[in-house]
């Protein structure tokens, strides 16, 4: 796991950060699905069969949350994080229950603020890869408002 950062300062374009794995569980699929995102094939299996994925797979908006609350619980922005404005969010290829995720970042762009000297802008990507494979399943380029 990364050591939590201290300052935007310590960060660098191109640097990259490894958050280790998370897991998808097949309950914890059904659970978000039927509560954020009831499509049939998130939440019946019948028709996730019939689907063509082939079978149950995890909303996108679950692997997103899922991988956003790694990264937190990493304690890597704990310090320093001032929230943030926008995501962009690609999901390539679809999250089996049982899925392990790698997640990795890398530094995109860093912006010192001009008008708040107390802070920075960080855009980040970050990248989930199932583990079977390596296929790459989530990819999110984040902005971050991060304390200096």
């Amino acid at each position: 796991m990364p050591t939590p950062l201290r300052s935007f300062d310590d960060l660098a374009v191109g640097q990259e950060f490894d958050f280790g794995q998370f897991r998808m569980e097949l309950a914890e699929i059904l659970d978000f699905a039927h509560r954020y995102d009831p499509q049939p094939f998130h939440v019946d299996e019948a028709a996730a069969r019939a689907s063509p994925f082939g079978g149950i797979i995890a909303s996108g908006l679950h692997t997103q949350a899922t991988a956003f609350g790694h990264i937190i619980r990493t304690g890597w922005v704990k310090d320093v994080s001032l929230g943030g404005t926008e995501q962009t969010v690609r999901w390539p290829a679809p999250v089996r229950p049982g899925d392990e995720i790698a997640l990795t970042a890398r530094i995109e762009a860093l912006h010192p603020s001009r008008s708040k000297p107390d802070r920075g802008v960080a855009k980040v990507v970050y990248t989930g890869r199932r583990v079977a494979d390596g296929v790459v399943v989530l990819e999110i380029l984040g902005t971050h408002f991060l304390r200096r």
